[in-house]
């Protein structure tokens, strides 16, 4: 209903808007781009008249537009220009019409060819474009080379802005040059910007923005530049970490450089290469308790991983250009997952092999019209090996050791792409084309609880040798299937007035499991209106329907536990160890999918006021709301009856976990976001969110405490912070000194309070105290502070783009603060109520960054 409600609003507003012909304005307006299609920020514009005097001049905004209002009638050029690119003109006239929009590719700038302007870049310019929204959070190459970035990983820095509320069951969506990816495809030093929530209703997108991470990656060059990275790390000039008795050794060194030039004589043909190596020789610090008292140590945690990728770029006519690029990545990590209350022994040596080749297109079929397509394949393998065979031995709240009963295996071989088709006309910007977010052959091996997992609800039940559950598979646990997943799309940006834009579009999602063919459509709707036509105030707005995406993991669980490939045995009040002829009579547990069950979706809307505070900072305030309609959960559908929960309804079935979309969550939040540069002091972004989320479900794999009611699980979501602050600026109080900080101040996620015991006899250790509600308890909150001082220095000051070496020291959790990663709410746990694992205490890392 609610679905139909909008697309009936968004169908009316564009009649509407197309039908109305008594403002007919005299405009120019137009967007700028570099040959790969990418936009260019910040580029200046000007508008000349025939004898080539300036009558008007302006800058191109988040997307590269541009745009003159107020013009009369005569002949026009429209000059930019823009640092490494030539200067271009582009004539136009005026009529008794708006002329159709301009889009201008700029020219890479040879070296005889000089720019006498050069604008600049990362400048936040309140507009009414409907991907000018400034609640946005972008940071650019030279904002990146300035903050504090924890071991060169821009992702994790940038996360913090993300909306947990808004992640869909597959994750984060991360988008690499315009499409969806594993990683970012190159090395950090060739990561030219990261965004958050920049035009969060485009339909080009599966996801809301708070929920992806767009990246744009650096592409070839027509003169040879590179980057040069060395980080540093070692405990000696680190804090004790939080929970151990003794400072652990760490010694990390991380080496990374990408290298940019021609491969040709004309120039047009250019290459990118980036390569990384990374090795980190960690400790683990485990906090736990077993029969024998506190267990207090520290365990290695090395971690290896190489990375290498390369790219060739060929300029054609037209501003037209073709890329194809492939990288390789390695990565191995030994004892993963130990720490807190899991003991050496429960760890696992975890692996990952990626292979991957990316292609890209960009075809100007005339001046209005535009084909960008992109597309990758890959291959990965991600194999777990258990560093112990052992039965798990799980005491709830106390510790976890035996082995880890883990070992698995995931390989893929997929494809991502999608086709973009772009029409600029009058008062139009028109967008449409197909989105193929994966197509993976998959092959999922489980062989996870081959010898069994027996979990204890106190160490008083350990002692006496009395699990409440114990958990056996046996049979085949090698599974291949073909996930697809493909979605339409199509918008218009509607010009309506010149301080008022109207984005419309719809996008249409398919997934081959999962499915409600004729429903998954998501209407879009977004809006920017300023009071005037120069006002620096502009009142922002949308809402659109966001489909969600199961991942492989809950396809890979119907196909393995069917009653007859794998078999999976829940016994209750079992003995330790277990007598083969209690398995003799248990019957096997199954997954099934709910016959009424369909892709959930998530409604988002939001309403908002930008401010242009200074000619180079903005400053918004948004209300922001999500819906979740349909969301996953799982029941047992064969749970034990109440209220003595002494049998099943059908005895020769075990836990049958039912998969349903019949969740609900609830989600309020207002954003105040500052973004740019006041002064020379300050460059950066300020976010204050207070909200609060409301749910019944954590997501597919979750079970709620009663299968037959679940929604008496109501409460605070687990992602649920009332207040969250983010800080992450740069300054240069001194020519000689750069400063960068990060600065996080968040409120306590809630902790669930739990018996440790399966009360109810299902097979789920999730069962709470009588009379307590879902996530009752309040959990730490968060102080993290990080800076970062580096220096220049310069060398062949005569060239146009001198050498440079950076040098930098990064301090993390500047304020030694503990931030306890959660609490315990095991009430039998001897930790009840307190933290056994923390985020890291402060460390140091030197960088060294050479550029030429």
């Amino acid at each position: 209903m609610l679905r139909s409600i909008l697309f009936a609003i968004l169908l009316t507003v564009s009649v509407f808007a197309q039908t109305d012909r008594r403002f007919t304005p005299r405009s120019i307006a137009g967007t700028v781009h570099d040959p790969s299609g990418a936009a260019i920020v910040g580029a200046q514009v000007s508008l000349l008249d025939p004898a080539g005097q300036q009558i008007a001049q302006t800058m191109t905004d988040r997307s590269g537009n541009f745009r003159f209002n107020q013009v009369v009638p005569g002949a026009y050029q429209v000059q930019v220009d823009q640092a490494s690119f030539r200067t271009t003109q582009v004539s136009i006239a005026i009529g008794s019409s708006d002329p159709a929009s301009i889009r201008i590719v700029l020219p890479i700038a040879v070296d005889e060819q000089r720019i006498t302007v050069q604008a600049e870049s990362g400048v936040p310019i309140v507009n009414t474009e409907a991907s000018g929204n400034q609640d946005a959070n972008i940071i650019d190459r030279a904002a990146l080379d300035r903050v504090p970035v924890f071991d060169h990983d821009y992702v994790t820095t940038l996360s913090r802005f993300l909306n947990d509320s808004s992640i869909g069951t597959n994750g984060v969506t991360l988008v690499v040059n315009g499409i969806e990816a594993n990683g970012p495809g190159v090395t950090p030093s060739a990561v030219k910007e990261v965004k958050i929530n920049q035009d969060p209703y485009s339909t080009l997108y599966a996801r809301p923005g708070r929920a992806r991470i767009e990246i744009t990656t650096k592409g070839g060059t027509p003169q040879f530049h590179g980057t040069a990275n060395f980080m540093l790390r070692d405990s000696a000039f680190d804090s004790t970490p939080f929970y151990a008795t003794s400072k652990p050794s760490e010694h990390r060194r991380f080496f990374e450089g990408s290298v940019t030039g021609p491969l040709s004589r004309n120039k047009k043909t250019t290459f990118l290469l980036s390569a990384e190596f990374d090795q980190d020789d960690q400790q683990a610090v485990v906090f736990a308790e077993d029969l024998n008292g506190p267990v207090n140590e520290t365990v290695p945690l090395p971690m290896q991983h190489y990375f290498i990728s390369g790219r060739v770029f060929h300029d054609l006519k037209s501003g037209n250009q073709i890329w194809a690029g492939y990288s390789f990545e390695h990565q191995i990590t030994k004892n993963m997952g130990v720490g807190g209350t899991v003991l050496p022994e429960a760890g696992t040596d975890v692996r990952f092999l990626e292979h991957e080749v990316n292609v890209g297109y960009t075809r100007t079929i005339s001046p209005r019209w535009l084909n960008q397509l992109r597309f990758l394949v890959g291959h990965f393998d991600a194999p777990v090996t258990s560093v112990n065979e052992a039965p798990q031995v799980v005491v709830s709240g106390a510790f976890t050791g035996g082995g880890a009963q883990a070992d698995s295996r995931r390989t893929e071989y997929h494809f991502d792409g999608a086709d973009i088709v772009s029409y600029v006309g009058g008062r139009h910007q028109l967008k449409f084309g197909i989105d193929v977010p994966d197509i993976s052959r998959r092959g999922a091996d489980d062989f996870t609880n081959q010898a069994g997992t027996y979990t204890f609800d106190s160490l008083a039940a350990y002692q006496n040798a009395d699990p409440s559950t114990y958990l056996v598979q046996r049979g085949q646990g090698h599974v291949v299937f073909l996930e697809r997943t493909v979605a339409g799309f199509i918008e218009d940006n509607l010009r309506v007035k010149p301080n008022f834009s109207l984005t419309l579009g719809v996008r249409y999602y398919f997934q081959n499991y999962f499915h409600d063919d004729v429903n998954n459509f998501g209407p879009r709707i977004a809006f920017a209106y300023a009071p005037s036509t120069n006002s620096k105030t502009v009142i922002r707005g949308g809402s659109g329907v966001f489909f969600d995406r199961t991942g492989p993991r809950p396809i890979a669980d119907l196909l393995h536990f069917d009653g007859v490939h794998l078999q999976r045995f829940i016994v209750s009040n079992a003995s330790y160890p277990v007598k083969p002829a209690q398995l003799a009579g248990v019957p096997t547990s199954v997954v099934v999918l709910d016959p009424r069950a369909n892709i959930p979706y998530t409604v988002q809307y939001s309403i908002g006021v930008e401010r242009q505070v200074t000619a180079k900072s903005t400053l918004s305030a948004s209300y922001v709301g999500f819906r979740g309609i349909g969301s996953f959960r799982s029941i047992d559908a064969n749970a034990p009856t109440p209220p003595a929960y002494a049998a099943r309804p059908n005895p020769s079935l075990g836990q049958e976990r039912m998969i349903q979309s019949e969740g609900y969550q609830k989600s309020n939040g207002l954003e105040v976001t500052f973004r740019g540069k006041p002064s020379k002091y300050f460059s950066g972004q300020i976010q204050y969110t207070l909200s609060e989320t409301y749910n019944n479900t954590s997501g597919v794999t979750y079970f709620p405490g009663n299968s037959y009611d679940p929604n008496a699980d109501w409460a605070r979501a687990d992602t649920d912070r009332r207040h969250k602050f983010d800080l992450l600026a740069s300054s240069q109080p001194l020519k000689a000194l750069t400063l960068g900080m990060a600065l996080s101040l968040y409120s306590g996620k809630p902790v669930n309070e739990t018996t440790g015991n399966d009360d109810n006899h299902d097979g789920v250790v999730n069962d709470r105290p009588p009379g307590v509600p879902r996530n009752s308890l309040y959990g730490p909150s968060f102080i993290n502070l990080d800076l970062n001082a580096a220096h220049d220095f310069v060398f062949a000051k005569s060239r146009k783009e001198p050498m440079t070496l950076t040098v930098a020291l990064n301090s993390f959790n500047v304020l030694n603060h503990k931030n306890d990663i959660t609490y315990v709410g095991v009430i039998t746990s001897p930790f009840f109520g307190r933290g056994v694992q923390a985020q890291p205490a402060r460390r140091m890392q030197l960088n060294l960054e050479f550029k030429f």
